[in-house]
């Protein structure tokens, strides 16, 4: 090696000043995550809540790191006081942050008129999602890409230990952990977006006031120092580039089985804010753990041995990881019966350890590849501070095609299994070029070693099972809260809440955005997204579906147009063309519902072969921000106003986004669920919609002493009854309420609850869901389990007496 040695000030650090900035280092990588989680939410507002709005969001979020990680690997050198850099940027990382919310309403205007004005297709208009999203996260993301390689530029100065670095990475994961867990349990829940922005942005500026008061201690004590300077820091040679492609690819496969695990665990243990969460945390703890396991002792004199063996026993884990998912969904559900669970508390606990039992080995294990990487980066001291940055920027890049390759053609085109495999197959292959042989022939045994790639990858797909897709299906954390609910207030249990192994699976769709499956109950067909039912051709449903659509044409002034937001079984809008609806425009975000339609054409209408209908794929909100167009009836039926996405249809501001849609004496249909919601939390919602619509009706399906749903019906102007006459003498519009048992005006005049006058009373006081607060996604996941149903049925009753 070629080095020459320079005089610069480099600063001793005591062993109290590391300990604090480790402390310093836990707190920014928390601040980091909550960041990242209100960014993603925040854009998915902005931007929609496509899976592509979303992916692009974290492909910026990571470009960003790996530029600020590459930039600071190159400069950190360069720093003579590097705690006093890195408490500036997590100064600057605070003041961009509370900007942020101004920039995204600003960028909010701009992408609205760049689809009015150049009228950009679906993947243009995405593209136009990424360079915005990319432009307004690039300063804050390169920031904190940059403070591990300025830090460890200081450690490396001051320290000998090949493992300091490691340590730093190690604090950065356990702060991520616990911003993950602040974020999803406690500040978002109790304080709101923009207020846990400003918590953030204070934890910030107090981690960088607290790095320049231990850089101006240091300065006091420091001496001057030879440093070696490498002047070859950019020879790039075999061994070099395996460590590079070990990072690339340990970047890749980390976020391919989170991506994968968080898919499917939304099957088992439901789609709350809560759920969610928990996957993030357990995951990033065991990445963490295996940080720890890492530091714990030096490891540089046999890195290659050690990277072999991780990474191959990272590849059985994943295939391990196979064989307990299967076994998941029914240990939940018969641990919940057996144990009698009766509190969220209990439930938690249930959907933690079944998250552990997929998830904790193999993030673990996956954990200690990186900071072996690290160790690698840090063993040349000369040129450990270039080697860390590069080595982070390479493993950011790997994550960012992780997310984008997972999210956007393994799991859509091919399945969690080939895609759970394929990484297993990734870390089959670092092993392998990892084996360093000793002994005769070494170059023969490599040769072996890498002829034995495809060999193992057959043996990979030969072995691991096929995935229980029909247990999957039935979405079983759900269907134990149905029970448990059930079980509570003396109801029968329903069929389809029964458990594993009692359903034909007649489709399972793993689409962009959500697994879409369709399976049979005896006589019962029905659709289920994520695992939670959303609709079927039952004598319970079937009402629902054909009213969303009927409704607005018997009450709405005038009925030339129609949106309806939700496809699903095209139900709903198969009852619309029912009538003289000169066209129904359709918004559905997964493509899975229209071919699990299908197997609904018997009672759907056939609408997609009406030529008045027309069909778009993309988010709800995004388009009713682009679209210039107002329509004289506007449904949204999308249920479940709790789960993560369709929570943001339940919003003050989506409704006052949908009013604005709305023709002048045009109204809006809103389907609402009275189970699963505490009577408070349904007053929310009843209060939220209320306060956008000054005029509203109430109807309950199926009457007023039965049925599940209210559908409600809102208008700037007021609305009445008085043209149910005229509008039933269409024998389309009559033949399709009769196959619903709606055969006259006093049939569907029994489902009239109440208007504004009763409703205003009854809702007053009751907590408005916004996009901020999102009172309704963090409350009602707590409330599931709760005997709810009668006791609103009983406050629905109230209002009409």
């Amino acid at each position: 090696m070629n080095a020459v040695s320079e005089r610069s000030g480099v600063s001793v650090y005591s062993s109290s000043t590391i300990v604090l900035v480790g402390v310093c280092f836990v707190l920014s990588g928390a601040t980091g995550l909550i960041y990242e989680v209100l960014w993603v939410r925040m854009l998915g507002l902005v931007f929609g809540a496509t899976t592509l709005a979303v992916s692009t969001v974290l492909a910026a979020f990571m470009g960003g790191l790996a530029l600020g990680s590459a930039l600071a690997g190159k400069l950190a050198r360069r720093i003579k006081r590097p705690l006093r850099t890195y408490g500036l940027m997590e100064i600057g990382i605070a003041l961009y942050a509370l900007l942020v919310p101004l920039l995204f309403r600003l960028i909010d205007h701009f992408y609205v008129l760049i689809w009015q004005q150049l009228h950009p297709g679906y993947f243009s208009f995405s593209l136009w999602r990424f360079m915005l999203s990319g432009l307004v996260l690039l300063v804050p993301t390169t920031l904190m890409g940059a403070t591990l390689p300025v830090l460890a530029a200081a450690f490396v100065r001051s320290s000998r230990d090949s493992n300091s670095v490691t340590r730093l990475y190690a604090c950065n994961l356990a702060g991520a952990i616990i911003g993950t867990l602040a974020a999803g349990f406690l500040l978002l829940p109790a304080l709101g977006v923009r207020s846990t922005i400003a918590v953030a942005a204070v934890l910030n500026v107090i981690v960088g006031m607290i790095a320049i008061v231990l850089q101006r201690r240091t300065n006091a004590h420091s001496e001057h120092q030879e440093h070696p300077v490498n002047l070859e820091k950019n020879h790039v040679n075999p061994v070099t580039n395996f460590w590079w492609f070990a990072a690339l690819t340990s970047g890749f496969v980390t976020i391919s089985a989170q991506v994968s695990w968080t898919r499917t665990l939304t099957m088992i243990i439901g789609s709350s804010t809560y759920a969610f969460s928990i996957v993030v945390a357990l995951f990033l703890i065991g990445l963490a753990l295996g940080a720890w396991l890492v530091a714990r002792k030096d490891r540089s004199a046999r890195l290659r041995s050690a990277i072999l063996k991780v990474e191959a026993v990272t590849a059985l884990s994943l295939l391990l990881s196979l064989f307990v998912l299967n076994q998941i969904p029914a240990l939940l559900i018969n641990l919940g019966l057996r144990l009698h669970v009766s509190s969220w508390a209990g439930l938690l606990a249930l959907q933690i350890l079944s998250a552990t039992l997929l998830v904790l080995l193999p993030a673990l294990l996956m954990g200690m590849v990186m900071p072996l990487v690290l160790v690698w980066a840090s063993s040349d001291r000369a040129s450990a501070v270039a080697r860390v940055g590069r080595s982070y920027a390479v493993n950011t890049i790997g994550a960012i095609a992780g997310a984008f390759i997972t999210g956007f053609i393994l799991i859509p085109k091919t399945s969690t299994r080939f895609t759970l495999l394929f990484a297993a197959i990734c870390c089959v292959v670092v092993a392998c070029l990892a084996y360093q042989p000793g002994g005769r022939d070494p170059a023969l045994k490599r040769s072996v070693a890498i002829a034995l790639i495809p060999v193992l990858t057959i043996t990979l797909f030969i072995i691991a099972p096929r995935m229980n897709l029909a247990d999957l299906s039935i979405g079983a954390y759900d269907s134990l809260v149905r029970v448990l609910a059930q079980t509570r207030e003396g109801v029968k249990e329903d069929d389809e809440t029964a458990g594993p192994n009692v359903h034909e699976l007649l489709m399972y769709v793993e689409g962009p955005t959500a697994t879409v499956s369709v399976r049979r109950d005896q006589n019962t067909v029905s659709m289920a997204i994520n695992g939670r039912t959303n609709a079927s051709d039952s004598i319970y449903d079937m009402p629902t579906q054909v009213m969303l659509g009927q409704l607005p044409l018997l009450i709405a002034p005038k009925i030339d147009n129609g949106l309806i937001i939700g496809y699903a079984t095209g139900v709903t809008v198969g009852a619309m063309l029912q009538s003289s609806v000169q066209s129904v425009t359709c918004v559905e975000l997964e493509p899975g519902t229209i071919a699990g339609s299908h197997f609904f054409n018997h009672v759907n209408n056939r609408p997609l072969d009406d030529p008045r209908a027309r069909l778009i794929i993309d988010d709800a909100r995004t388009f009713l921000r682009v679209t210039p167009n107002r329509y004289d009836m506007i449904v949204s039926e999308p249920s479940h106003p709790w789960v993560p996405g369709v929570a943001n249809l339940f919003t003050q501001e989506f409704f006052e986004l949908g009013r604005a849609r709305l023709s002048d004496d045009g109204v809006w249909v809103q389907w609402v669920q009275i189970y699963q919601l505490s009577t408070e939390s349904l007053r929310s919602v009843l209060a939220t919609y209320q306060k956008v619509f000054p005029h509203v009706l109430v109807f309950r399906v199926g009457g007023l002493s039965n049925g599940k749903d209210l559908l409600l019906v809102g208008s700037n102007r007021p609305m009445n009854l008085d043209r149910l006459t005229e509008r039933l003498k269409d024998p389309r519009t009559a033949a399709e309420l009769a196959r619903v048992s709606l055969k006259s005006e006093a049939d569907i005049r029994s489902w009239y609850v109440c208007d504004e006058s009763r409703l205003g009373p009854a809702v007053a006081g009751a907590k408005i869901n916004t996009d901020d607060n999102m009172r309704i996604e963090m409350t009602v996941p707590r409330e599931a389990f709760q005997p709810s149903m009668q006791t609103n049925a009983g406050w629905v009753q109230s209002l009409a007496r």
